[in-house]
């Protein structure tokens, strides 16, 4: 069971047992796909944001590692003139937290896959989609929830609508509290109001798979994102036949979560009884090119931190280990 001091965790012998198992079994899955491990420095000397822990080290400021994919970013740009196309990452981040009882060191396992610009994307979002669906099964959770969203179907209409600001913001929001009515008020008096009202709709239908993306067909933006419908609706027939009997696949067009970050399709487990994600990820293809180079990028985060909370607090969802 964790002990916890002031937001930092200590892991007694279960939990650091539990952290240690779930560490390599995720890493040797992540191998057995072609993911070769990067470990960037805990330290970082550029950079430096505002939710960070930071420190002085003589007269520099710096930070530990608050977020691998950033921390990867940093090492791939600086190191590699051609990135390696799977990376995978295992360890710790400390970031400020957001509630007074979250811990600020938080244990990580993820993946990255990483494409020349123009590239086609979809056999590599497929790749990671079936990677996520065998992480239930390998930590032993017997159940569990992944949601396939897509960032570009609200990305998209706010962009061809010229909206920015607070009042994409007001937007934004009103999708992350499922309220379409919502996106009417934020968007009162605006030309695009009834569009976007209409499209809020048409994104929070109920989530029961396929037919989910049918809903698309009633939103004024049907055509411009098309693309994307089409890529949801492949992904969805390459899915269904495979998913195994412990994990529920569910559409959530209304996924804003990360929206300034992530520009494609979205990946988030769910397990009952889980109050936040177990992982997450998805398509963000804008990094590497506001870096300097010409990459497109993928990947996901299994938040361990949370697993075992979960495995604390609910033993009863998980398979006893052998």
């Amino acid at each position: 069971m964790p002990v916890r001091t002031p937001h930092f965790p200590d892991l007694l012998f279960g939990s650091a047992a539990r952290l240690r198992r779930w560490e390599g079994t995720l890493m040797d899955l992540f191998a057995a796909h072609g993911y070769r491990e990067l470990h960037p420095s805990l330290v970082l000397r550029e950079a430096v944001p505002d939710g960070a822990l930071r420190f002085f080290d003589g007269d520099d400021l710096v930070a530990l590692r608050w977020d691998f994919t950033m921390a990867l970013a940093g090492l791939l740009t600086r190191t590699f003139s051609e990135p390696p196309d799977r990376v995978a990452y295992a360890g710790a981040v400390f970031r400020r937290p957001v509630q007074p009882w979250e811990a600020v060191e938080r244990f990580e396992v993820g993946c990255e896959r990483i494409q020349p610009h123009g590239e086609s994307s979809a056999e590599a979002d497929m790749e990671l989609a079936r990677l996520l669906m065998a992480i239930p099964g390998v930590l032993g959770l017997k159940s569990a929830i992944l949601h396939l969203g897509n960032a570009a179907l609200v990305r998209r209409p706010l962009e061809a609508e010229g909206l920015s600001g607070d009042l994409a913001d007001a937007v934004v929001a009103a999708l992350s509290r499922r309220a379409p009515h919502r996106v009417a008020q934020a968007m009162e008096g605006h030309p695009a109001a009834a569009r976007m009202a209409t499209h809020a709709e048409a994104l929070l239908s109920e989530l029961d798979g396929p037919g989910t993306l049918e809903a698309l067909g009633a939103s004024p933006y049907a055509d411009l994102l098309k693309e994307e419908r089409s890529h949801m609706d492949r992904a969805l027939k390459g899915l269904l036949p495979i998913l195994p009997p412990n994990l529920e696949l569910r559409v959530d067009l209304a996924d804003v979560a990360g929206l300034g970050f992530y520009t494609g399709p979205t990946l988030r487990l769910w397990a009952p009884g889980a109050q936040q994600e177990l992982a997450a990820g998805g398509r963000y293809d804008r990094l590497f090119p506001d870096l300097g180079r010409p990459w497109q990028a993928a990947g996901f985060c299994v938040r361990l931190s949370r697993l075992l909370d979960l495995a604390d607090t609910r033993p009863d969802l998980f398979e006893q280990p052998r």
